[in-house]
């Protein structure tokens, strides 16, 4: 220290540190740290104001004692403490907030990170999943296993990202080629881990033709198919659904004999079904056709065609191949017994002949879904177009 230094009372031992020193003593706090600053005493003041940050019971004025402290620490270690302090009550303020946002821990995993609280910077970054920033600071930090920990699950999750994506190409690839029940297994392997693969699944759920009934466009003509071996109508839980008191749940039963030809019978309900005025009283065949009475009141007309049976009941008209429905190279089957999630109902082509949907081919069974556009050749017209459900 030169001679105008001490003229000046800068320094150790000057009277500014004297009355500094003496105003500490006294409790004036604030009066020590502008004697320190003029005596030249930066990390003396840096000293007293974050001693009086300690004694502050709210973390905004501690945060604002410890950054004028680092402003006057003369000590680069005594600064760099002074800022890691404020960063790190910093970074306390933001987690106890709630709903920090993420610009707010970003600023706060930068500030502690710049004062050299790597770890605690590690978990700022972590927080709002920067993995770059995460693994800087634990580098920083020399926290090698928590390094190696970092990324080896960084390299978990790129493997588990991979299968996902991959998992998800193969859905879609799967979907558009119409084999739905292999593309929700897909989806049901991987769990509900992926967003994106649950909403895909979903969707085809939605989109799946359940049965029993089905309303398609063949050659430009439309039918609804009443589907499965066995056709029922009735009030409730059956194929064809009619809402009249007088029927039963299960009203009438439509079925072939073991020689392949159509016969129907009541239900053994208690309003009866009738034929011209008679109840029956066991199974007919349809013949040529043959008109009825369910429950005495509906009236519900058979009649045998190329594709199987016609219904005309309550207004609309159905279609009941009683098995498998023929619609050129193709035939349609109801797998379960419709209505539920268990229940598909599936186009067969044959290998010679595949079923195409536009430049795909598909494969020689597949789960058909409302608004597939089926045609005999490779991009092609549509032979076969699936529409919904309600009967017209």
């Amino acid at each position: 220290m030169g001679l105008w230094d001490r003229l000046r009372g800068v320094g150790p031992g000057g009277y500014h540190d004297r009355a500094a020193r003496r105003l500490e003593r006294d409790g004036d706090l604030s009066g020590a740290v502008e004697a320190y600053l003029e005596g030249g005493l930066g990390d003396e003041a840096a000293r007293v104001l974050m001693l009086r940050g300690d004694a502050e019971s709210s973390l905004e004025r501690r945060m604002a004692f410890f950054e004028k402290a680092a402003e006057a620490a003369q000590s680069k270690e005594l600064a760099r403490k002074a800022k890691a302090r404020k960063a790190r009550l910093f970074y306390d303020l933001v987690k106890q907030k709630g709903n920090a946002t993420t610009s707010e821990l970003i600023h706060a995993a930068n500030e502690l990170e710049a004062a050299g609280e790597f770890l605690a910077a590690a978990e700022a970054f972590a927080t709002v999943g920067d993995a770059e920033g995460e693994i800087r600071a634990l580098t920083g930090a020399g926290a090698i296993d928590r390094l190696e920990d970092r990324l080896q699950r960084d390299a978990a999750v790129t493997r588990l990202d991979q299968e996902r994506t991959l998992a998800l190409r193969r859905m879609q690839d799967l979907d558009r080629a119409a084999e739905r029940r292999a593309a929700l297994k897909v989806a049901a392997e991987m769990g509900d881990r992926e967003e994106r693969l649950v909403d895909l699944a979903r969707e085809i759920r939605q989109r799946l033709v359940r049965g029993p009934l089905c309303t398609l466009t063949v050659d430009g003509r439309g039918c609804t198919l009443a589907l499965g071996d066995e056709v029922t109508l009735g009030r409730g839980d059956a194929t064809i659904v009619l809402g009249s008191r007088a029927l039963s749940r299960i009203h009438l039963v439509l079925r072939r004999n073991a020689e392949g030809e159509p016969f129907v019978e009541d239900a053994g309900t208690r309003n009866g079904t009738f034929l011209h005025g008679a109840k029956l009283a066991g199974p007919i065949p349809v013949g040529g056709g043959i008109e009825l009475k369910l429950g005495g009141e509906i009236a519900c007309a058979l009649a045998p065609l190329d594709e199987g049976i016609g219904i005309k009941v309550g207004g609309a008209t159905y279609l009941a191949p009683l098995g498998a429905f023929r619609a050129g190279p193709f035939r349609l089957t109801l797998e379960g017994k419709g209505g539920d999630d268990a229940s598909f109902v599936v186009l067969e082509s044959e290998m010679e002949r595949p079923a195409y949907r536009g430049q795909l081919a598909l494969a020689r069974r597949v789960e058909l879904c409302f608004g597939d556009a089926i045609a005999s050749e490779r991009g092609g017209e549509a032979a076969l177009i699936v529409g919904q459900t309600s009967p017209s």
